[in-house]
């Protein structure tokens, strides 16, 4: 049922954010497109003017977090021209601002093709991100490539430990001070740095 002076359909983008929503509380398991109407005040009807079914849903979900958190944030980071700056700004980023909580709901149904597939993209453009970071500060490309790995794992642990012990990451100014250590460890021995 429609609450009043709600549409009973939304844009597809919409649809994508609520179901990304949904996701983040519920887990991918549990998407229905009705807990997505519910979340959107609208009928569940509206969805399929839309998509298909669940699978469609699912799938703009994902194309809209890879949109959001992997291009355009790649982007973002991609125009600070000095590496060692943007090292750094991605580093607190990930520290404190991203909120990870998709990406470790997604984690949890890597068994479903479209998820692992989106996975897959977005692991892969994060570490050529932070490979191309390491090479412009003087690094060769097996290391660069090592860093890249021990980068993009710091920001799936934190992700975890966010969920899971979140009491460890509760002052901004230890979680800065942790960037700090982490940045000097990436960072030792290379030239441009």
């Amino acid at each position: 049922m429609t609450r009043p002076g709600r549409p009973t359909l939304t844009t597809p983008d919409a649809w994508a954010a609520a179901a990304l929503d949904e996701l983040e509380q519920t887990g991918v398991r549990a998407l229905s497109v009705q807990a997505v109407a519910r979340r959107l005040g609208v009928s569940k009807g509206g969805a399929y003017h839309q998509f298909s079914g669940r699978r469609a849903l699912l799938q703009a979900a994902l194309a809209r977090w890879e949109r959001r958190q992997v291009t355009e944030l790649g982007e973002r980071f991609g125009a600070i021209a000095d590496p060692a700056e943007r090292l750094h700004r991605l580093l607190l980023y990930a520290a404190l601002e991203m909120q990870p909580t998709v990406i470790l709901q997604f984690m949890a149904a890597a068994d479903d093709p479209d998820v692992a597939a989106a996975l897959e993209r977005s692991a892969t453009a994060r570490l050529a991100l932070l490979r191309r970071i390491f090479t412009q500060l003087g690094a060769t490309r097996t290391v660069a490539g090592h860093r890249a790995i021990i980068a993009y794992s710091h920001y799936l642990g934190l992700a975890q430990l966010r969920t899971q012990s979140p009491a460890v990451l509760a002052s901004p100014a230890a979680l800065r001070g942790h960037v700090r250590e982490l940045e000097r460890s990436l960072l030792a021995g290379l030239a441009g740095a």
